[in-house]
């Protein structure tokens, strides 16, 4: 099991982000993933308009998942629509 952080930037109107962030937890656990640590980072202005979309709800997601399932996940979470962008990157030892 390896350390991943997956920080995503969900649409800004709290139904939107509470219903985003619940499905994200949801799927990552489905697919044999831990969390150990979330972290809401707020609303912050997006650098370029994303899905007509000047403004995004950050929150961070640490989890400790099977390296084999890594594509797996980025997989599922490019289907969610309630989120604008996603990152899952390694944390480092």
């Amino acid at each position: 099991m390896r350390t991943y952080e997956a920080v995503c930037v969900f649409r800004p109107e709290d139904e939107a982000f509470n219903a985003g962030r619940d499905t994200v937890r949801t799927e990552l656990q489905n697919l044999g993933a831990t969390i150990t640590k979330e972290d809401d980072m707020g609303r912050r202005t997006l650098a370029y308009p994303i899905k007509k979309t000047s403004q995004g709800h950050y929150y961070l997601f640490v989890v400790e998942m099977d390296p084999a399932s890594v594509q797996q996940t980025e997989d599922h979470l490019k289907l969610k629509v309630d989120m604008l962008r996603f990152l899952l990157v390694r944390q480092e030892d």
